[in-house]
């Protein structure tokens, strides 16, 4: 029986992920390129759960299917652009997105369910991607102008049958009629797809299902009703593609014990090309912002954050420039959790804020220095070096040059604490 391998990615910057697969040897994991997208990575072997290292702990890594990676391969937007990821949660391919648009660039991950919007708004502030904001809309009826989207993630609710290695059950669960109900959902999720697209823009359709009812039907309803055109995908390396059942230039993958579980993804473009550019929002969000003053009090260079940081009651958000401006206040978006407001109207960041900046730093190495942040991610605390100036209330840990987060310095201690 076949050993099902993990498979991850890197969520930090390119320049910084040689220092993240060190981290990861040193704490004893093995691993290997995935040559279909560059920051992929397939697990070797490791003394534990790879959910337990450092790496994942800061949300410098990110566990994934590698077959889940690929519906944002094929949407491939550019560096800077905005994206729309209609079904987000978990934020899989939402935080994948994040890192093909880049810092500059603004993914808005719409989750109709509440709860599982918390866990999407978890792992995006785990990771600390300041270019994600989310929302809790019905995907059918977003409240988004017509044509306002040059590209769509659209992963909607399916069958699951791709899924069977992991969920054994999935199959008996959704037969039948039972489907019904979700191919008519993805119709709609196509339908409003379109709506949102600019002539010219990309809407990827992607499932975890082998059932050609909710995949190839799915795509020919897109080209026969709706007048999308279905642009094929080049074969990408390491996946063993199956024949699709009446449209080619799609992936369809079945599930393969120990390597990826069965996905279907396809690429449609609205005809036509946009003539005006994308209109700003005539209700834009309104907000006190934090100044540069204040962001340099905490230690953060103002020219690294690409948005704004807004404050909202007790909380602080970041606000994406492109958020501000296409992005209507009546669809109560949220941008990413960054810390909070004291009493006297002072500010408190989030230990997850990596923003480096001329603030007080505490920087460590190697394996010793692996095995000391072990300690402060336990409880344990550090005494305070010289790099700390007395009265500093927090300090940026860094370990073999890369941002980890901020510990908190109570009486020359340092102490890593989420509260």
């Amino acid at each position: 029986m076949n050993t099902p391998r993990r498979s991850f990615r890197f969520t930090c910057s390119p320049e910084e992920m040689p220092v993240v697969e060190e981290m990861l040897r040193l704490q004893g994991f093995e691993f290997e390129d995935d040559p279909f997208f560059s920051p992929a990575r397939r697990l070797i072997s490791g003394p534990r759960p790879l959910g337990s290292s450092l790496a994942a702990s800061f949300g410098l890594i990110y566990i994934q299917d590698r077959a889940s990676m690929l519906p944002p391969v094929a949407l491939d937007p550019p560096k800077g652009a905005t994206v729309l990821d209609m079904c987000s949660s978990p934020g899989s391919k939402t935080s994948q997105l994040a890192w093909l648009v880049g810092p500059k660039g603004m993914v808005l991950g719409n989750e109709p369910s509440p709860v599982r919007l918390a866990n999407l708004r978890r792992n995006m502030h785990v990771m600390g991607l300041t270019q994600v904001v989310t929302c809790c809309q019905s995907g059918e009826k977003l409240p988004l102008p017509d044509e306002s989207w040059d590209w769509i993630q659209l992963d909607p609710p399916c069958s699951g049958w791709g899924t069977v290695e992991k969920n054994p059950k999935v199959m008996d669960i959704w037969k039948d009629d039972k489907v019904g109900p979700l191919i008519k959902l993805q119709r709609e999720l196509l339908r409003e797809a379109n709506r949102l697209l600019r002539p010219g823009g990309v809407v990827v359709y992607s499932t975890c299902t082998t059932d050609v009812e909710e995949n190839e039907k799915q795509v020919i309803f897109a080209r026969e009703e709706l007048g999308l055109i279905l642009e094929p995908l080049d074969d990408v390396p390491g996946f063993d593609l199956q024949a699709p059942q009446g449209c080619e230039g799609v992936w369809c993958l079945n599930p393969k014990i120990g390597d990826t579980q069965g996905f279907f993804v396809a690429r449609l473009r609205k005809p036509g090309k946009a003539e005006e550019p994308v209109p700003y929002t005539e209700d834009p969000v309104q907000a006190e912002v934090v100044s540069d003053a204040q962001l340099r009090e905490q230690g953060i260079d103002p020219r690294r954050v690409h948005a704004e940081i807004g404050m909202f009651g007790g909380s602080l958000h970041a606000l994406p420039v492109q958020a501000l401006a296409m992005l209507p206040d009546s669809l109560h978006w949220q941008g990413l959790y960054m810390g909070k407001t004291g009493k006297n109207g002072d500010i408190r960041l989030s230990p997850r804020v990596r923003l480096e900046g001329p603030g007080a730093h505490v920087d460590l190495e190697g394996a010793e220095g692996l095995r000391i942040i072990e300690g402060l991610l336990t409880g344990q605390s550090l005494t305070a070096p010289d790099s700390v100036p007395a009265g500093s209330r927090t300090a940026l840990l860094r370990w073999n040059g890369l941002p980890l987060g901020r510990l908190n310095v109570k009486n020359k201690r340092l102490i890593w604490s989420e509260r």
